[in-house]
């Protein structure tokens, strides 16, 4: 989109409507603050069909933000998958005005709405942020909650320097033998 971004913000329910001409299976949603001056809240959307597309996919589900900038600042949530192939799939996402735990249940509410059904097993990939520990229990009850490797890794790196190789041994190991052999040396 072209011009500034009160101008991108202001075009956003348009957008999103243009999209779903091309693709009726487009799925979005938008909240602002009142009828009156719709102040943009926040909004959540994915492409293509979701549970056909979801069905493909691995049972792995990583959540991520990241922190927009400029004047019009927020939060970006996504949800990435992998599909069959070992490739990175990007499935859904949500620009919130902050990050906090109401911002964190609406996306991963409209995710899970969108894309599982109430009894699917599944893994949550996140990092150690106390918001997402707290939300991914109360929304995706059977889910299994796991954190990234790569954070942890980080935080190893800068307190035991001397762990960080076993640390990813331990990662990496493909049998729960060479696991334990990894993790006992930890």
């Amino acid at each position: 989109m072209r011009g500034n971004f009160e101008h991108a913000y202001q075009l956003l329910t348009s957008y999103f409507a243009e999209v779903r001409l091309s693709d009726p299976d487009f799925v979005f949603d938008i909240e602002t603050t009142s009828c009156k001056d719709k102040r943009f809240t926040r909004h959540f959307w994915c492409f293509g069909p979701p549970q056909k597309t979801y069905k493909l996919l691995r049972p792995v589900v990583i959540i991520n933000e990241t922190f927009l900038k400029r004047r019009y600042r927020g939060t970006l949530l996504t949800t990435i998958v992998i599909d069959p192939s070992n490739h990175i799939f990007p499935l859904a996402f949500s620009i919130t005005d902050s990050e906090t735990i109401e911002s964190w249940i609406y996306f991963l509410e409209l995710f899970e709405y969108n894309f599982h059904s109430n009894d699917t097993r599944f893994v949550v990939i996140s990092y150690r942020n106390p918001r997402i520990m707290n939300v991914v229990p109360k929304v995706f009850l059977f889910a299994i909650h796991t954190f990234c490797v790569f954070y942890i890794s980080n935080n190893i790196k800068t307190t035991l320097e001397s762990t960080i190789i076993t640390f990813r041994m331990v990662a990496e190991a493909l049998t729960s033998i060479y696991f334990d052999k990894h993790m006992n040396v930890i």
